[in-house]
């Protein structure tokens, strides 16, 4: 695991040098219901880790509406940095994290459904 740590690390030092990406999420299919939770599988990728500057693009290829907010459900929910209102299938959300941090988000419409952005 600290080997992939390590070239997670790498990874982003070289994505730095070649200046703000964009990095795509979906909602996976069928993560409307239940049970895409129990293997962290309810977003691809559920969890990501970008640089400084980067932007992520939620594209909600899902049949379902979803929303992308920042937040953790356990930990008093929508923190305020980002909400992408309730997005239908085919609808795209970006921010672009100026930040350095870990920023956790759910769907309010499926709150089983959580994901991560870390940001170095």
């Amino acid at each position: 695991k600290a080997d992939a740590a390590a070239q997670a690390k790498a990874d982003a030092a070289a994505q730095a040098k070649a200046g703000p990406q964009t990095h795509i999420v979906e909602p996976s299919k069928g993560s409307a219901n239940p049970g895409c939770e129990t293997s962290n599988a309810c977003y691809s990728p559920a969890d990501i880790t970008i640089n400084v500057g980067d932007t992520v693009q939620w594209n909600n290829s899902d049949d379902m509406p979803h929303t992308m907010t920042s937040g953790i459900l356990k930990e008093g929910g929508p923190d305020g940095v980002f909400d992408s209102g309730l997005k239908m299938k085919g609808d795209t959300y970006e921010f672009t994290f100026n930040d350095a941090g870990t920023y956790g988000y759910f769907c309010q419409v499926h709150p089983w459904m959580t994901g991560s952005v870390t940001v170095n």
